[in-house]
């Protein structure tokens, strides 16, 4: 069994307070030019949004802040970030950086950046791939390999429903975002139909040098084509299995500037689906690549919360295996290719209502606004 290298307690503490003062700041932008908060009730759940002040006459339209938690009724109390608190930020982030912990690259960190700036992830889109893989690190206090760490593109998925509900957009679109950091970026046409975006990518020559995919849950019947997220004020790829992963995003921060607040998917979840989706992938070399590390991710994640949350990595495990036989039958062939002290922690037992629940389960209609 391969030992886990643990990081000092001190590095995760100052990765949370991190993580915190940059989602704080993050409602400073809106709440900056003055208004009032107000709470919203959603099917029975209160939510929380920002009025904007009038000007010249006109009142500009509310601002999505977040579920009615502790945490957001703090942030809408602390309406001022000093300046010297972006340089604390700053020097939060080179100590942790110094501290051997990933960041993503330049390019991946601007485009996240840019991303927040605009609101996507006040307004629950979620990282996934390998830069939510390096929130993990500081945030749960363990090491990677360097390759199992490395970013290359950006992936956020959001659901449909909550693109909606919340009942916010981005500013502006988001091509437009992406041409913000690089006005190389281009909107690349869905072959089912031109007029919709397959995915936003900078080109060199006939090649796609640096991809943003943006994603949403497939349910139901296979299907190619886009769908709109009018939160995001694009289109998104529909992708089997992702309602689980996306399902009860946490807050994170990514390691890039000031630290840049994003939503990644529960540490237990992302590990269960990459046990999945490895088993899914096509068997060319470049995706075994990418099953390869899909699986050392996994494995590195699953020892990891078996020692500090065994109760969250099971219940994960069992609901994944629950959801019918086409999601049991990948997850346990993807079981297979992990270290045996990994498979271990992964049983095989029976799962509840096994018979009865089907990729078309609740956590979407569940999820909220």
């Amino acid at each position: 069994m391969r030992t886990i290298q643990r990081l000092p307690v001190a590095m995760q503490t100052v990765y949370a307070e991190l993580a915190d003062r940059a989602w704080t700041g993050s409602f400073r932008d809106i709440m900056g030019a003055g208004g009032t908060p107000h709470k919203r009730v959603v099917k029975g759940r209160h939510y929380w949004y920002w009025h904007p002040a009038t000007r010249n006459g006109h009142r500009p339209p509310a601002k999505y802040l977040g579920p009615d938690t502790p945490d957001i009724r703090r942030r809408i109390e602390t309406r001022v970030e000093r300046a010297e608190a972006r340089k604390d930020r700053i020097g939060m982030v080179r100590a942790l950086r110094a501290g051997r912990m990933p960041a993503p690259d330049g390019l991946s960190g601007n485009v996240l950046a840019a991303l927040a700036e605009a609101g996507a992830f006040r307004l629950r889109a979620v990282v996934v791939g390998s830069v939510a893989f390096q929130c993990y690190l500081p945030m749960l206090g363990f090491r990677a390999p360097g390759a199992t760490a490395r970013t290359g593109d950006v992936d956020i998925g959001q659901f449909p429903a909550i693109s909606i509900a919340v009942e916010d957009r981005i500013e502006p679109d988001l091509l437009s975002v992406l041409k913000s950091v690089d006005p190389a970026f281009e909107a690349v046409p869905s072959p089912f139909d031109p007029r919709r975006t397959l995915r936003y990518a900078l080109r060199g020559g006939s090649e796609e040098r640096f991809v943003v995919d943006v994603l949403a849950p497939m349910r139901g019947p296979p299907r190619d084509r886009p769908v709109r997220l009018p939160a995001l004020e694009g289109d998104a790829q529909p992708l089997r299995f992702l309602d689980f992963l996306l399902y009860r995003e946490i807050e994170a921060l990514v390691l890039h500037g000031t630290g840049i607040p994003v939503k990644v998917p529960a540490p237990e979840r992302f590990a269960v689906h990459k046990v999945l989706v490895a088993a899914r992938r096509r068997t060319d070399p470049s995706a075994r690549a990418k099953a390869r590390k899909d699986l050392d991710q996994a494995a590195l994640l699953v020892r990891v919360l078996a020692s500090d949350r065994p109760e969250e990595l099971r219940d994960a495990w069992e609901e994944m295996r629950a959801r019918g036989p086409g999601w049991r039958k990948a997850a346990d062939r993807g079981r297979k290719g992990l270290p045996p002290d990994v498979q271990d922690l992964l049983p095989l037992s029976a799962t509840p209502d096994q018979a009865g629940n089907d990729a078309s389960g609740a956590s979407e209609t569940t999820t909220g606004s």
